[in-house]
């Protein structure tokens, strides 16, 4: 069991030492990222805005030939409201004359909006490619600056997560598991030393005995407050 517990503080070791990499590349990951990502969703959202504007000009197109034959028809109407006989024709072309001038009101309506929104979704286009230019320029200076980080600490980097896959591999799968699952909820400590009779994590006094038994390093005891996995810090004997 020393072995292990050995294993463990080796362990969190390095991941502390890749956490200071990481640290030293402060917040340019996520900037990074969060760029990127919106970046993506503009241009997207350019594409689509583009390919709407696209089909209401088709539709616009559709719509004018409809309303060209509608206004030809209006016309013949018109005309043959002037060479009926009977009230009864009369009042039938009539009838006929205003549902063509409904649908042609209607179809003009309909081409007014879309000259409206090819208008407004034009102006929007022309907002997302000034937004795209700027999160290109910006994501562009982030990444090289971002790049020159990671290519400054690489080399550390890289011999660390080797010692890294070197002491995992004195761990068991289980024990790796609990480790990083203790990391993970504790802000990246999962070990924790007895200092004083007390837990280096949460600052709880341990009682006498298993501070004992802690020091004996013959098994893995948690903290009962924390939770963390504590171990005998020889530095202080």
């Amino acid at each position: 069991m020393q072995k292990t517990l050995y294993s463990l503080i080796e362990l969190q070791e390095i991941d502390l030492n890749l956490d200071k990499v990481e640290e030293e590349r402060g917040d340019l990951p996520s900037i990074v990222e969060k760029i990127k990502t919106t970046l993506e969703k503009k241009k997207t959202l350019l594409i689509e805005q583009k390919e709407l504007i696209t089909k209401l000009k088709v539709d616009s197109k559709t719509i004018e030939t409809e309303l060209g034959s509608l206004k030809v028809q209006l016309k013949k109407y018109e005309t043959q409201l002037y060479q009926v006989k009977t009230n009864k024709e009369y009042d039938a072309i009539a009838n006929e004359t205003e549902n063509v001038k409904k649908k042609i009101d209607d179809l003009e309506n309909m081409i007014i909006e879309s000259e409206e929104k090819i208008e407004n979704l034009t102006k929007s286009n022309d907002q997302i490619q000034f937004d795209i230019e700027k999160l290109s320029t910006d994501y562009d200076e982030n990444n090289v600056a971002l790049q020159e980080k990671i290519s400054a600490s690489s080399e550390e980097e890289n011999l660390l997560k080797n010692e890294r896959e070197i002491v995992e591999k004195k761990l068991t799968n289980q024990q790796i598991n609990a480790y990083q699952r203790i990391r993970s909820a504790k802000k990246g400590i999962a070990v924790a030393y007895c200092n004083g009779g007390v837990c280096s994590g949460c600052f709880s006094f341990l009682p006498p005995q298993k501070v004992v038994e802690i020091r004996s390093m013959k098994k893995l005891y948690h903290c009962e407050s924390c939770g963390r996995i504590l171990v005998w810090d020889k530095n202080k004997e």
